[in-house]
């Protein structure tokens, strides 16, 4: 069995955690050091999850070349035939039920 380190940090829980925390214990039959170890086992892929920032791109697709953003859009197509006065008449004026 490997050592495991020893770390020795004060806990503030609040009142409201703690009781969640000692119901746990009490209902598991566990130790606090367990309860918390197992919570930081589990909660911490959550937290590295929440806290760490989304990265830049969502996608592994390669971003459309400029060139070809320019040819496809310099292109006239059918819409263009109408104003945003004719988008706005079609758009729904309701959410659907």
């Amino acid at each position: 069995m490997t050592k495991s380190t020893l770390y020795r940090y004060p806990l503030r829980l609040d009142r409201q955690d703690k009781k969640r925390v000692d119901a746990v214990v009490s209902a598991t039959g566990r130790t606090i050091n367990q309860v918390l170890v197992l919570s930081v086992r589990k909660g911490l892929p959550l937290a590295e999850a929440a806290l760490t920032p989304p990265p830049s791109r969502v996608t592994n697709v390669e971003p459309i070349p400029e060139s070809v953003w320019n040819r496809v859009y310099s292109r006239k197509d059918e819409m263009d035939d109408y104003s945003s006065e004719d988008f706005s008449a079609l758009q729904s004026q309701s959410e659907p039920e």
